[in-house]
């Protein structure tokens, strides 16, 4: 009898150990609510910088947005591209006019394309630009130190927001 309680509170000790250790990680405190981060109203940015089409966007720190590192040091022209396989924000050198619209299947716009260093993706509810044409594009960036979020502004699509993590 004594070793079934033995056998039993082992078990129980166990359950209760395992438990622990499993839920430890989600009862952890939670994320800040959906108003302490950046364009959540609560934040205010610490530089907020408008850069026009074709200006030069020159990054402080790296930035980083799921697998694409946008190193610093760097000055980028800021474009909107979008191919049969999705829209972007593209970094890159200058190669267009401010308000043309260039089609990336003719001569000119191999060059741009050739231009780019990186291509972050963009989720937006209605088109920014037609299937496989690249534009220049002015935004506000706003730095709240360790994000950075980048505002697409003068497209038709209000508050299309990309936000890096910055790594320092």
């Amino acid at each position: 009898m004594r070793r079934m309680r033995v056998s039993l509170l082992n078990m129980l000790l166990i359950t209760v150990l395992t438990a622990v250790l499993t839920l430890g990680g989600s009862a952890a405190p939670a994320p800040k609510g959906p108003k302490d981060y950046p364009g959540g109203g609560q934040g205010k940015p610490v530089r907020v910088k408008h850069i026009m089409q074709g200006e030069l966007y020159c990054p402080t720190a790296v930035l980083v947005y799921g697998n694409v590192v946008i190193q610093s040091g760097r000055c980028y022209t800021l474009f909107v591209m979008r191919d049969p396989y999705g829209t972007y924000l593209a970094f890159g050198q200058p190669g267009i006019p401010p308000g043309q619209l260039v089609r990336l299947n003719t001569p000119a716009g191999a060059k741009v394309r050739g231009r780019i260093f990186y291509l972050v993706p963009i989720q937006a509810t209605a088109v920014l630009v037609p299937v496989n044409t690249i534009t220049l594009v002015a935004v506000r960036a706003e730095d709240y130190g360790p994000q950075v979020s980048v505002v697409l502004v003068g497209v038709p699509v209000p508050n299309v927001t990309v936000v890096f993590n910055v790594r320092l």
